[in-house]
């Protein structure tokens, strides 16, 4: 990767973490579909009785050791944005080794 592309990327990335950092403080409050609709059945009430549901660091798109503010949600959402910038950062890795093992192989 040459110095322009690289620097593009990384500009890329800044600009991506900044919009998720600002645009998750007004992810809406409201159920999302899958919600909306298990409420709407009344189903959302039965598949969880009894059942305490695991914790979740980014329980309602906010880290609530942050508190409720602009804070806890813009920490949660530049940190959701770098949890998947690392798993498709790593899946490629894994494709491109696959891929030059792939070529090796058929070489010989």
């Amino acid at each position: 990767m040459n110095a322009y592309n690289r620097k593009t990327l990384v500009v890329g990335i800044l600009i991506a973490l900044a919009i998720a950092g600002v645009v998750s403080y007004f992810a809406s409050g409201e159920p999302d579909g899958l919600e909306k609709t298990q409420e709407e059945l009344g189903s959302a009430e039965a598949v969880h009785k009894g059942v305490e549901p695991p914790p979740s660091v980014f329980e309602e798109y906010r880290l609530a050791w942050l508190g409720e503010g602009f804070w806890g949600n813009a920490v949660a959402g530049v940190a959701g944005s770098l949890l998947v910038l690392g798993v498709v950062l790593a899946a490629g890795h894994l494709l491109k080794r696959r891929g030059r093992r792939a070529a090796t192989r058929d070489a010989a």
